[in-house]
């Protein structure tokens, strides 16, 4: 008999016990606790009834980013904000689960139903799925093995149910939704269309659209609203419809439920004053025998793998990892003061002057730092203490004068001797640099702190900081500002408020700023890397994005017409190799296409039929022209839609330049990421997409070019270094092609007849060596190779070169000692699955030791020389301007007349940011636009 798997609708859930008709409760230290006793009682009612086998939860991750916001921006535009009293019920909620030993699923960008159907989608050949949710969203996964379960009611929903309740199918839930809209999400229906309405129209023509091929048999009025509404049918169906192919970190295993973890979860009960609870458990205790003292084993679901490393699992990210420190009560207030008059200001200017350290902030108008303007600078020197200092406001009210300010406030800030810490400083720093302001003096960053003491934390903001490490809970944004359509600028917020909003920023940097400082001294390596590479960065960071880079409208716009006119014609060959007409972005139609009328053989299968991934279409492309085709088609509409079509919405209309934003908290590995756009994101692989760097040009095209130095496979040389293996090091030492020399020595053929296909199947070892391929990874990757072949493969490299086997063997021992590794420059990632009892995680987790030493290490050696090269360009008042870092490449705009010097500058500095055991090379270029510079 299959086995039952219970994933827990996480928020839906929350909000149900929130508005639960239960009594208000509150714990003895005033955090209020009723919604959390009514989930609590839920998840324990939930197991003693039903006694699941596998048990999780999955919540959404609360970020804007959520793809549907793409498709319309004023999806959940309208809902209200959070009360006041939910949030800190909801964090509770989450620490309580995961102790309980719950995995917890969140993946960015999507939300807990898209998460629920792609693991339905996996789980339901093999289990009995039992959705914990009332969630109207969810009717659509219902199966014979997919039901939708009530813990208050205790009652089960399945396709029967669905069609003895409500006449409908699972299949025609999305229809309906289509023709109805959601009001709580703010999707818009079609307007009159209610449940009742849209169940009628679906069984009386069966699809959303038809409908409108019926519209003389509707009432006038309905009618009219097709009419007018019609049109959007398509988008509003895209937003109900939830995405089953997901891509996250998800294993059933991990998820295998035998009781909860009664250790972990009596703190919080008694904590909380849950009487109630405590006594159900103690009689749980004494059923199950005398407590141990050791808490029960914690399985916890893995992290994503390779590049890039993505968020994925709410259970890895330990963001509520450590106590509170006692000292500082939730939520209570500092000292705040408004800064506003100019008597005021005089006393602030003499008291900060007197200062060799303090904490800043600032206030903006705008999110981006580049077009942003500074509305007012918070300031602390001591815990529970802070100041506001007003530059603008809402009619009506006093503030300072922004020029007078700045001229006070200038000879401190640009003071390299007066020490100046805070928060996500490169926002503040670029915002005060479009002010005129140069702020010197910079001793440490909060966020880059807690970053490098924990890589693995969920979120690096100034709020969750504060209530994870201060137990304080800080004046959310939103509640000033609020969200969505009726967002205001800071601006326009009342004076008092946003003056004790701002001053507890500066008084929280404060503290936390104490606070790391004093664990970073614990771990001389971090503290050195902190201080001597992390915060110097900042300034290379705010100058390479103030500078930005150009990008030419006109080269864009010429590809993506010819791009399209390659599209239309692709588009015509597929049909016509189909002999029918259909929607090609549709995988539906195509598999249809594919498998039923073409007769291909069917590769893979979902539960909604034949999958047509990529995968699927390489397998047939041998066996018909269509794949092949499709496959032309999809890589070459994702580059016209995702870069072509985009990129010049991100050109600022003041200076003419792309001004992307790149983060040191963005990956584990300590490699920057990119966004707004992520120009490390454009691909290259292809003719098409190479080209697109024709379009990246010099700002002035007359007598400036675009430099290029980029490593030459440095994660290889790397590689070498630690592991000291004689072959790869004598390749490095005469310059040889590594693909080459490996492929002679894994082959054992001479250096002159290595064929192209074992140079192909060395490259592709040796990189995946560093990510600690699989066979099965290692088949996939190379066309025609068995997994019995790949295996062979992995294994005549082991044996032919041992130091590597042992280095990776070594990473995973210093992981399982230590509980992390390090890179080169001490940088540290914590493995806590090393030692996971679960085969899937601890290998997972090996792996991410191996790629966390290389990549790591590699990210170590561009970021000096980022550091280096910038030094040298403003103590030499040299003429290039560093535009962008791109993985190992680093682009400059350059005077022609000055190239070859700055060429040489740049390949001196780069070449020598570290020392390795083998030369590193690095490949310089240039042209008039960033793709004649490769």
């Amino acid at each position: 008999m299959a086995k039952s798997f219970y994933i827990i609708d996480g928020h839906a859930q929350i909000y149900r016990a929130y508005f639960a008709p239960f009594r208000d409760l509150t714990s003895s230290t005033g955090e209020p606790t009723r919604a959390t006793f009514v989930f609590t009682q839920m998840l324990m009612n939930l197991i003693e009834r039903r006694k699941p086998d596998y048990l999780a939860m999955v919540i959404d991750s609360g970020d804007e980013s959520v793809f549907r916001k793409a498709i319309y921006p004023e999806y959940k535009a309208t809902r209200k904000a959070r009360p006041a009293d939910f949030t800190p019920q909801e964090e509770r909620i989450l620490r309580l689960v995961r102790d309980a030993g719950v995995p917890i699923f969140v993946k960015p960008g999507f939300e807990a139903d898209d998460l629920i159907a792609t693991m339905v989608e996996q789980l339901a050949e093999q289990f009995h799925v039992y959705l914990v949710s009332k969630d109207k969203d969810l009717r659509q996964v219902l199966s014979d093995r997919v039901r939708m379960y009530d813990p208050q009611s205790d009652e089960e929903i399945g396709p029967q149910e669905l069609e003895l309740k409500l006449g409908i199918t699972p299949a025609e839930a999305v229809e309906i939704q289509t023709l109805m809209g959601d009001i709580t999400d703010n999707v818009p229906g079609i307007p009159g269309v209610g449940e009742k309405t849209a169940i009628k129209l679906i069984k009386q023509y069966g699809k959303a659209e038809a409908v409108m091929g019926h519209l003389e048999d509707l009432t006038p009025k309905l009618r009219e609203n097709f009419q007018q509404h019609g049109q959007y049918l398509e988008r509003t169906r895209a937003l109900v419809t939830l995405d089953r192919k997901v891509a996250f970190g998800f294993d059933p295993a991990a998820c295998a439920f035998t009781k909860l973890n009664l250790a972990k979860l009596r703190p919080h009960l008694e904590e909380l004053g849950f009487t109630s609870l405590l006594k159900r458990i103690t009689s749980q205790e004494a059923t199950d025998g005398k407590p141990s003292d050791k808490p029960a084993r914690q399985i916890k679901p893995p992290k994503p793998l390779g590049p890039p490393i993505e968020p994925g699992l709410f259970g890895d990210t330990e963001i509520w990892a450590e106590a509170p420190p006692p000292e500082f009560e939730t939520g209570k207030d500092g000292d705040y003061q408004l800064i506003n008059t100019p008597e005021l200001l005089d006393n602030f200017v003499t008291a900060l002057s007197a200062q060799k350290r303090f904490a800043f902030d600032t206030e903006t108008d705008a999110l981006s730092s580049v077009r942003a303007r500074c509305i007012g600078m918070s300031f602390s020197w001591k815990a529970g203490q802070g100041f506001y200092v007003a530059m603008a406001g809402p009619s009506g009210s006093t503030y300072l004068d922004r020029q007078e300010v700045l001229a006070r406030l200038r000879p401190i800030l640009e003071d390299a001797a007066i020490a100046k810490v805070g928060h996500n400083l490169k926002y503040d720093l670029q915002v005060m640099r479009q002010a005129g302001v140069n702020i010197r003096g910079v001793a440490l960053d909060t966020m880059i702190a807690a970053f490098l003491l924990d890589p693995s934390r969920n979120q690096y903001g100034i709020d969750p900081l504060a209530l994870n490490l201060l137990n304080f809970r800080k004046v959310p944004t939103q509640e000033l500002i609020g969200k969505g359509k009726n967002q205001i600028s800071m601006d326009k917020v009342e004076l008092a408020r946003v003056a004790r909003y701002a001053a507890e920023d500066g008084d929280i940097a404060w503290r936390l700023a104490e606070l790391f400082e004093k664990r970073l001294a614990e771990i001389p390596s971090l503290k050195k890397l902190c201080d001597d590479l992390e915060i110097p960065l900042i300034d290379v960071l705010v100058d390479m994005e103030a500078n930005g880079v150009a990008v030419d409208p006109e080269i864009l716009k010429e590809q993506s017409h010819n791009l399209g006119m390659r599209i239309d014609a692709l588009r015509e060959k597929v049909i016509q190799s189909a002999g029918i007409e259909f929607n090609l972005d549709s995988p539906k139609q195509l598999g249809e296409v594919m498998f039923d009328r073409l007769k291909l053989r069917a590769v893979k299968k979902t539960k909604t039929g034949f999958s047509t991934d990529v995968e699927v279409l390489e397998r047939l492309s041998l066996d018909h022209p269509l794949p092949k085709l499709m496959l032309e088609y999809r890589q070459l509409t994702k580059l016209k839609n995702t870069y072509l079509d985009n990129l010049t919405d991100y050109l600022n209309p003041k200076t003419g330049r792309i001004h992307a934003s790149f983060s040191q908290i963005g990956a584990e590995t300590g490699r920057l990421s990119c966004s707004d756009p992520n120009l490390q994101n454009i691909p290259i692989r292809t003719e098409e997409g190479r080209a697109i760097r024709l379009a990246f040009v010099p700002g002035d095209r007359q007598n400036n070019v675009l430099l290029t130095a980029d490593y030459s496979q440095i994660e290889l040389r790397v590689l070498a270094h630690f592991t000291h293996e004689p072959a790869l090091m004598k390749a490095f030492e005469n310059d040889e092609d590594i693909h080459r020399a490996v492929a002679a020595e894994v082959f054992h053929v001479p250096l002159d007849q290595v064929s192209k296909e074992q140079r192909n199947q060395a490259k592709t070892i040796n990189f995946g060596i560093i990510y600690g391929v699989t066979a099965f990874g290692l088949a996939r990757r190379i066309d025609g190779l068995s997994v019995p072949a790949a295996q062979d493969l992995i294994d005549t490299y082991n044996r032919r070169f041992p130091g590597i086997q042992g280095f990776l063997m070594q990473c995973i021992e210093q992981a399982r000692d230590k509980g992390y590794v390090e890179t080169i420059l001490g940088r540290r990632r914590p493995l806590p699955d090393i030692s996971n009892s679960v085969l899937a995680i601890r290998s997972a987790a090996e792996r991410m030791a191996i790629n966390s030493v290389v990549q790591g290490s590699a990210a170590d050696m561009i970021k000096v020389a980022m550091l280096n090269v910038y030094r040298r360009l403003r103590s030499e008042n040299r003429p290039s301007r560093l535009l962008m870092q791109v993985h190992d490449e680093l682009v400059f705009e350059t005077p022609l007349a000055h190239v070859e010097a700055e060429a040489e500058m740049v390949r001196t500095e780069m070449q020598n940011a570290m020392t390795l055991r083998v030369p590193i090379r690095v490949e310089v270029g240039w042209g008039k636009n960033w793709q004649e510079g490769k």
